[in-house]
């Protein structure tokens, strides 16, 4: 799919980058490409020298029959398997194993359990992984399955109802978590490579203009 915008940022250095649109032109000091996962709008070659991938991930909102409250997100040990800041540790070397042997097929389709609360009560469950540099667009109701036996074995809500289903991609690279590239002193090409984005773009921004203007912007 074509991108809406195109970057004109390889001026002399003395001139601003332009931005093209489909209502005119935009001339700035400087420009922060951010595209998420795609890889075939601007700077395609750029990106693809840092190897990046697609993940697909499936997620699920759930309907507690009675109200129930958390104060915090619920994750069980399939997070603690599969998450770096944990997976990486020798402790975990242990957990591994046995979560190879006993929940295989969730480790295949690199699952573990988050559930975080919704205003309205509801519960926002997950997720799977899945690489691809071009994934499929359906979702599978097995690796739902699987996810909601990790969601039944952890919490004890019966009658529990599945009220939404829904897919997402992102951009994902072996070995980095993020990129910043410099195609120009005046542009940067921003990308998260890994399922963090949410949680590290505020920083990722300041960090970026810091970067371009200097500490006291």
């Amino acid at each position: 799919m074509a991108s809406p915008f195109c970057v004109a940022p390889l001026l002399p250095q003395s001139e601003p980058p332009r931005v093209e649109t489909a209502d005119g032109v935009i001339e700035a000091e400087t420009v922060v490409v951010c595209p998420g996962d795609d890889f075939t709008g601007l700077f395609a070659e750029r990106i693809a020298a840092y190897n990046v991938t697609r993940c697909k991930l499936q997620m699920l909102r759930v309907r507690p029959q009675q109200p129930v409250r958390f104060k915090t997100a619920v994750m069980s040990d399939l997070g603690l398997g599969r998450y770096l800041g944990y997976a990486d540790l020798p402790e975990a070397e242990p957990l591994k194993r046995r979560l190879d042997a006993d929940l295989k097929a969730e480790r295949d389709n690199g699952i573990h359990l988050i559930v975080t609360q919704s205003a309205d009560g509801s519960l926002v469950v997950g997720d799977s992984h899945h690489y691809a540099t071009t994934p499929d667009p359906f979702a599978s109701d097995a690796v739902d399955d699987l996810i909601l036996g990790e969601f039944d074995r952890v919490l004890d809500l019966p009658g529990r109802l599945i009220a939404e289903r829904w897919l997402g991609t992102y951009a994902s690279a072996p070995d980095r978590w993020r990129f910043t590239d410099k195609p120009s002193d005046s542009v940067r090409l921003v990308v998260v490579t890994a399922g963090c984005g949410a949680s590290t773009a505020f920083g990722i921004g300041e960090e970026t203009i810091n970067e371009l203007y200097g500490s006291a912007a």
